[in-house]
């Protein structure tokens, strides 16, 4: 395929590499200060001053990045958009807000809103084409949404109400967005639930329950108390742009920065410890750690009797807690069946303890036990330093001196979803824990773990809930998006039994975004209706019967609390482009003529309202009138966020929770499930990405995807000033992996596996670790030269989470003919 075939956005594709990166970034820079603003810094103010700049409306971004919805202002003159500019938030203290940065991705928001490849109207496909070959013809929206709700009504007479099924994603974090699973509950459709970085989440909640302020773990700001500060399974320059300079500015005050790392990342060039770690072992490192820690006196009692279960006894036959039901002293189930810890030479309830035991085995009126702390130093120890080092690839002295870095002072890991997206990945994240919990970094300012966007600031107040007055509605199942395709394939997931029929598909886009992307291709494919509704014609939309045309943030207003020390009103600047509407009307459309008139009544400044009218906005100062007027309310506490010190624990046992006692699987799918395995901290490899699997003589590389500035998943393609900076999608390989395959740099080369193949260009990298290689995330399909990178990926998920685990993938590469 010559380059001039392969163009997109308007610019013809050409090799990167024929471009030096001084050169690319030279015409980029240029590209995006046009977009942004037209006028240099010195006259701009000026301009907004005497109004040449227009008219200014209060804005956020929607990236799902590490500070969803970045806060701004746009600028409007004659109608148009004409820049965007930072807004001055300040905390009470009046320090400045520490989450105002725009990056290189929201200044590109102005040609993203008038690009070419937004959907402008809504369409039908063709009669007689299939799907994704992009044949449409333009129909009015009466038209849509009739045939779109006939076709509704009939699969669901036929088939049952779960044969509809709605699937959102993450593409935009806004109030108004998730008003469609108010549809969905009405109809009793199916729906499939999101599976990004699950994982992640689930082990930060399993460990101490859903809290609203940071949603888990410690804020972000209080990195700037750390001594340490532990980048590992994140890549903080590339995905966390806006809020590295956190880390830049605790490493000014003097905090020492160590990354961990199969990749050498920008954040490891500025790091002062670059620790390559063989991919999917994390867990087993932090498992070291502790050890280590243990054994030269680190280990903090007092932190794992008071904050965390360590003490509660753990009855060997069954793994269950000893409560004083097991002794004849209450009725079980009851408030007075206390759960027991051992002290002095007595089984006693835990909130009459002074000094419990964390250590030791015990035996109660006959019932072996142990505390929950040795059960969880039982499993670190089963692993000695030996087989840590071999495993892990890291020397047995690099540990010994990560684990003396680590206790040398208040020390905080900064992690992200890197770790996630290995089917093993609770193994790292709670053996990550069981070293917080060890050592008693935790608790305390300065000290502990956060964990990429679930760990930034959720301003409260913020109570959107789309379905709580649909107390007479029985909703349909919901299926997590891993055993979607298997759903569809079989009619049964676990105790779901469901014929999909028809698929809705809004904010989100499962064909570009998820693993295995051909099961999703094949899932849509079965469809009898298919129902897209974008602001682009994403990959997922090609593959449409009906793609209906949403507005540009801008085009729109809304409200967001997530990723922000304020809670947020955004305006509608403009009107929508074309005939595009917000989600919130084309819910509603679609709701009334499903018969539903009387549950779709509100306005959207209605529902908004809606959302701030509760006690808990009420008492930290936000009200509807309030936000209209100030546009953004700092709704939040004034100091960092740290669990255990202004945050706590909303575990059904008050404490972190590193043993889980009788955990069930995240969802039923039909999977064996060991629970007393999964109750405590265990390593095992990587379901397909290890060195050690059969798969691994036929397919010797471990392909990743790196994050990168220029995307936030599949948002930000065919932005034109962005690919003068990053025009198409390359691999990244080590010198060792690519002579021995005879590859050069340029070289065009082939990706396979046994579930599918990618053809696009090679870049020999020293910073790839041998028998890693690295393609950036968030390329759709017609970026590539052949085949897509997702085909490579597996949908395979842990029994314990349902998790989309990208980077547990084996392939081979070979230089293309």
């Amino acid at each position: 395929m010559s380059e001039a075939e392969r163009s997109t956005g308007g610019l013809t594709r050409r090799s990167f590499l024929a471009t030096t990166a001084l050169g690319a970034s030279a015409v980029a820079a240029g590209s995006l200060t046009a977009c942004a603003s037209q006028v240099d810094e010195s006259t701009r103010d000026e301009l907004a001053q005497t109004g040449e700049e227009g008219e200014k409306y209060f804005q956020s971004c929607m990236g799902n990045c590490s500070s969803c919805g970045c806060p701004f202002w746009v600028h409007v003159r004659e109608g148009k958009i004409v820049n965007i500019t930072k807004p001055d938030l300040t905390l009470p203290d009046g320090s400045k807000n520490p989450y105002q940065e725009i990056c290189v991705k929201g200044y590109t928001n102005i040609e993203r809103m008038y690009s070419d490849h937004r959907i402008k109207y809504p369409m039908r496909r063709v009669e007689g084409t299939k799907r994704g070959e992009g044949e449409w013809e333009r129909i009015s929206w009466d038209e849509a949404v009739a045939e779109i709700t006939a076709k509704w009504n009939e699969l669901q007479q036929k088939y049952g109400r779960e044969s509809i099924a709605f699937i959102g994603g993450s593409g935009n974090s806004n109030n108004s967005v998730f008003y469609t699973g108010r549809l969905a509950a009405l109809m009793g459709a199916t729906s499939c639930a999101s599976t990004y970085d699950m994982t992640g989440m689930m082990s930060n909640w399993t460990r101490m329950g859903f809290v609203q302020l940071t949603n888990s773990q410690n804020e972000y700001r209080d990195m700037l108390n750390s001594d340490n500060i532990f980048i590992w399974g994140a890549n903080p320059t590339e995905s966390m742009i806006v809020d590295y300079h956190l880390v830049a500015e605790a490493k000014e005050k003097g905090a020492k920065i160590i990354v961990i790392d199969p990749i050498f990342t920008t954040a490891a060039s500025k790091a002062d410890m670059f620790v390559p770690i063989r991919p999917g072992t994390d867990g087993l490192l932090a498992a070291g750690m502790a050890q280590i820690a243990m054994r030269d006196g680190f280990m903090d009692k007092k932190n794992l009797q008071t904050n965390t279960v360590g003490p509660f006894l753990v009855k060997e036959s069954d793994g269950l807690y000893l409560r004083l039901s097991d002794l004849g002293g209450a009725e079980a189930g009851s408030e007075d069946d206390r759960i027991l810890v051992y002290e002095g030479s007595n089984a006693i309830p835990f909130d009459e303890a002074q000094d419990p035991e964390v250590e030791g085995a015990f035996e109660v009126n006959g019932i072996a036990v142990k505390p929950a702390a040795q059960v969880l130093i039982d499993r670190i120890n089963e692993w000695d330093l030996e087989t840590i080092s071999e495993y892990t690839d890291i020397p047995v002295a690099t540990i010994e001196e990560l684990a003396a870095i680590y206790t040398s002072g208040l020390s905080m890991i900064f992690t992200g979803f890197g770790l996630d997206h290995y089917a093993n990945g609770q193994t790292a994240y709670e053996g990550m824990f069981a070293l917080l919990d060890i050592t008693g970094q935790e608790c305390k300012h300065g000290a502990g773990i956060t964990v990429a966007d679930f760990s930034a600031p959720t301003a409260v107040g913020n109570l959107n809930l789309p379905t709580a007055d649909l107390t007479d509605v029985m909703p349909g199942p919901t299926v997590y998006s891993s055993h979607f395709p298997q759903l569809v394939e079989t009619g049964e997931c676990g105790d779901i039994k469901a014929d999909i029929k028809g698929l809705y598909v809004y904010n989100g886009n499962p064909i570009g975004n998820l693993p295995e992307r051909q099961r999703w291709v094949s899932a849509f494919e079965a469809m009898e209706l298919v129902v897209v509704a974008d602001i682009f014609m994403s990959e997922s939309a090609t593959y449409a019967d009906y793609v209906l045309p949403v507005a540009f943030l801008f085009e729109r207003s809304d409200m967001i609390a997530g990723q922000s020390l304020f809670l947020k009103l955004t305006e509608k600047a403009v009107e929508p482009s074309f005939e595009a509407k917000p989600d919130f009307d084309i819910v509603t459309l679609l709701g009334k003529a499903m018969g539903f008139e009387d549950r779709f009544t509100l306005t959207l400044d209605e529902y908004l309202e809606g959302c701030v009218s509760n006690d808990v906005a009420t008492a930290a100062g936000v009200t509807w009138e309030r936000l209209k007027e100030e546009h953004a309310v700092f709704s939040y506490p004034e100091e960092p966020v740290v669990v255990g010190v202004n945050e706590f624990p909303l575990t059904a046992t008050g404490r972190l929770e590193f043993y889980h006692e009788g955990i069930l699987p995240m969802a039923n799918a039909g999977q064996e499930f060991d629970q007393r395995k999964e109750s405590c901290w265990f390593w095992e490899p990587p379901l397909e990405a290890w060195h050690e699997n059969e798969k691994f003589s036929q397919y010797p590389l471990i392909f990743i995807s790196e994050r990168c500035k220029f995307k936030t998943h599949t948002m930000f393609n065919h932005v034109s000033s962005l690919q003068e900076l990053d025009p198409e999608p390359f691999v990244k390989l080590s010198p060792k992996d690519a002579e021995a395959r005879g590859i050069a740099e340029g070289d065009t080369v082939r990706l396979f596996n046994d579930r599918g193949y990618v053809v696009l260009k090679a870049v020999i990298n020293n910073g790839c670790r041998p028998g890693v290689i690295v393609i950036d995330h968030g390329w759709e399909k017609d970026a590539f030269i052949e085949g897509h990178y997702s085909d490579l990926t597996s949908i395979e998920t842990w029994p314990r989470y349902e998790g989309s685990n990208y980077f547990d993938c084996l392939c081979e590469m070979e230089k293309a003919q």
